[in-house]
């Protein structure tokens, strides 16, 4: 049974983002797709769900509630100290 594969507007719409996101995260790897000519390029519905799957953050099957969010430092400190700013006497000290 052949599967339908899906265009890259499709899956944009699909995921939420802009059709230049998927073509972006395909090019790095990041989404599994095919290329069946110079300006084709087509996704399997499974692989994709196979592939959200993959990088699911919470909920069921993900590891629980302590499963780490992308891009978010291991650090827990603050990366930036934030220094309170002297009042200079403008005119609120009239």
């Amino acid at each position: 049974m052949s599967e339908r594969l899906l265009t890259t507007r499709q899956v944009a719409l699909w995921l939420g983002v802009s059709p230049e996101t998927v073509l972006r995260r395909w090019r790095a790897g990041e989404l599994p797709g095919y290329r069946l000519a110079s300006n084709v390029l087509r996704f399997r519905e499974s692989e994709l769900e196979t592939w959200l799957e993959g990088v699911r953050v919470n909920g069921p099957g993900a590891g629980g509630e302590g499963a780490p969010v992308p891009f978010q430092s291991p650090d827990p400190r603050p990366s930036l100290t934030v220094a309170p700013v002297p009042d200079r006497g403008g005119e609120d000290a009239r």
